[in-house]
């Protein structure tokens, strides 16, 4: 009795590892996007020259950096993403020690594996390119893309409520929604890095003009990010009613509600990076990674949405979302024994 409650309990004990160590690889990735803002955003991005991965005159051959603040930065930047690599191995390991049969868990949690491989060579032909600005909004659209694949791991790793093969035919237009509005902000991202430490006068509106003049591209790529922003924050209210007519289940509620908070605060981030004339790096790097959750909410919430059927479930939730079948009654006419003698009243 004993054993069989330690193999009972030995699958909820996997479970939670998993899932915790996807969860903490999660968080340390948002917290690289947040010091390569920072690096980008304090002119940091050259603080080791063009030696990579080590610091050109750092200390210890450029093993650790001297006492010079953009080397610092860099230096920082450089071994929290190796730091993140290392989690990244470990999630993948883990996805193919524990949950091997979940592909909604094996298969994004390897390809993070590879990405972040990519990552790190795009990283280095940043610095050897004297930090193109091409080169660095591809550095950091691979970087979402690692956030992605590590929320979709997270969210099925703790996944206990798999949707049967009728209900997600069902919400197949919901996913879409969901997988809408993800697309969106990964767009709106690429878009504000892209132009993040270019300063363009005038919010909400660009130049304080409706029609304004479009002379650069610059000028063209903050129009289109106001305009794409303008009408994220419309969609995240339209999903947010849509998902009030739909019978979802309630953490995808509060995952939406969240990403709308945060977007709002993103909102008012915006606006204070025109207003101090891009010039705040703490504003800038804040900027970039509320929409970076932003980006791993709509994902979470669309990952829900396309919860895998039953039929890919093991482990332990595949036992708690077993339909509930009512217990019946036995039928006493096929159990053998002596007839119940009548009783008169």
């Amino acid at each position: 009795m004993a054993r069989d409650a330690r193999q009972e309990e030995s699958p909820r004990r996997f479970r939670v590892k998993l899932s915790s160590v996807s969860l903490v690889t999660l968080v340390a990735t948002l917290m690289l996007v947040f010091v390569g803002g920072y690096t980008r955003g304090s002119g940091s991005g050259y603080g080791c020259a063009d030696r990579w991965p080590l610091c050109e005159g750092g200390a210890l051959g450029g093993l650790l950096p001297r006492a010079d603040y953009h080397m610092i930065i860099e230096w920082s930047h450089r071994w929290l993403a190796a730091t993140v690599g290392v989690l990244v191995v470990a999630t993948a390991v883990l996805a193919w020690r524990q949950q091997r049969a979940r592909k909604a868990v094996v298969w994004p949690a390897t390809a993070a594996v590879g990405v972040v491989g990519l990552q790190a060579w795009i990283g280095r032909v940043v610095v050897q390119q004297e930090l193109d600005a091409d080169l660095v909004s591809l550095h950091l659209a691979i970087s979402m893309i690692v956030v992605g694949l590590l929320v979709v791991v997270t969210v099925n790793a703790l996944a206990v409520s798999p949707a049967t093969p009728e209900e997600r035919t069902r919400d197949r237009n919901w996913a879409a929604l969901t997988a809408v509005g993800a697309a969106g902000a990964y767009v709106l991202v690429l878009l504000g890095s892209y132009v993040h430490n270019r300063y363009v006068p005038g919010w909400p509106l660009v130049q304080n003009q409706l029609f304004p003049v479009l002379d650069d591209k610059w000028a063209v790529v903050h129009l289109a990010h106001r305009i794409l922003a303008a009408a994220g924050l419309l969609y995240l209210v339209f999903l947010l009613l849509a998902e009030r007519r739909r019978d979802r289940p309630r953490p995808e509620r509060y995952l939406l509600w969240a990403a709308l908070g945060c977007y709002a605060v993103n909102v008012g981030l915006g606006a204070a990076h025109v207003f101090t004339k891009v010039r705040s790096t703490s504003i800038v790097a804040l900027h970039l990674l509320v929409a970076a959750v932003v980006w791993a909410l709509l994902v979470a919430t669309a990952t829900s949405a396309r919860r895998p059927p039953v039929g890919e479930q093991v482990g332990l939730g595949a036992k708690e979302q077993q339909p509930q079948v009512p217990a019946q009654q036995p039928d006493t006419a096929s159990i053998p024994g002596p007839t119940p003698q009548r009783t008169s009243t």
